[in-house]
């Protein structure tokens, strides 16, 4: 009897909740991309001031001079590199991440311009269902609201589940460069000479790549999470995702050539892989409750039309 009228109502109610999430995570976004931007740009002189320090030590002058008389100038220009190499990193890492962040911030405003108007439609839906319903029972206009609210709620716990598999993915990369590493650093230890200090190095900057989409994957998997949390009852942690990816990846450029820094790296990384599967296996939970919930809502309501007498 209201078929085609509960079909449109639950599009035009999913377009009213992906409005609201959409403009709420845009905001935050916008937020957000300030501060990366502003991490960039400092990166970004850093850098040019390290390179700046380089440049001048590698410029022969009277203080150059006195410095290789003295033995430390070899020395110096090491570490000036050093410098260099370690603020060229954080500057690629956080234009990466502003790239991202403007990447993320236009897909929202396309999807909030192709939602479009939907609450004059929606209000004259209702309403001619209201005066339909109301005429004959009204716990049928309560069965098929329900339904339309679980059918929302599923399609936000997919969208958290494939949030978290892509983090899970990144991870695994990770995972598996830096064990890669740090086998190759107990041979290099033991005297494995060049082609294994050099492939240990190939390792870890595979492992700094896979990690680095790994911090914007936990980082969309959160906003995914916030997205259910006031709806799903879980017991989800949230909270401590992201802390993971702001002091490890902070360590682990400071310290990326220490072999005991790569074995502490990947027990982290083995730690966050756990963390991520226990949300994910919360999350199937969740979903196969919202499916039986919304199977047996849909059962009453179909029940109830073919009772109307």
């Amino acid at each position: 009897m209201f078929e085609d009228l509960n079909a449109r109502m639950a599009e035009l109610k999913e377009k009213a909740r992906n409005q609201e999430k959409w403009q709420q995570r845009l905001k935050n976004l916008q937020q957000e991309l300030t501060g990366l931007q502003e991490e960039r740009n400092r990166w970004q002189k850093q850098l040019a001031a390290e390179e700046e320090d380089v440049r001048k030590l590698s410029t022969m002058s009277l203080s150059n001079l006195l410095a290789t008389v003295l033995g430390n100038k070899a020395e110096k220009l090491d570490r000036e590199q050093r410098e260099v190499l370690e603020a060229k990193m954080r500057y690629d890492a956080a234009e990466a991440a502003v790239r991202d962040m403007e990447r993320q911030i236009a897909d929202i405003e396309r999807r909030l311009l192709e939602l479009g108007s939907w609450k004059n439609e929606y209000e004259r839906i209702f309403q001619a269902k209201e005066r339909k319903i109301l005429e004959e029972d009204g716990e049928l206009r309560e069965l098929a609201e329900r339904e339309a609210v679980l059918t929302v709620q599923l399609k936000e716990v997919d969208e958290a589940l494939q949030a978290g598999q892509s983090a899970l993915h990144d991870l695994s990369a990770a995972e598996e460069d830096l064990r890669s590493a740090k086998n190759w650093g107990v041979y290099d230890m033991l005297g494995g000479g060049m082609l294994s200090t050099h492939i240990k190095h190939s390792r870890i900057d595979e492992a700094m790549s896979h990690l680095m989409a790994a911090r914007q994957s936990l980082q969309r998997f959160q906003r995914e999470l916030r997205d259910i949390g006031a709806d799903i009852s879980t017991h989800l942690e949230i909270g401590g995702l992201l802390k993971f990816s702001d002091y490890f990846f902070d360590d682990f450029i400071s310290d990326w050539l220490v072999q005991g820094r790569i074995n502490v790296s990947l027990d982290q990384v083995q730690n966050q892989l756990t963390a991520v599967s226990d949300v994910q296996r919360e999350l199937e939970t969740a979903k196969h409750k919202l499916e039986s919930e919304r199977a047996e809502t849909h059962r009453k309501y179909v029940q109830a039309v073919e009772h109307y007498a």
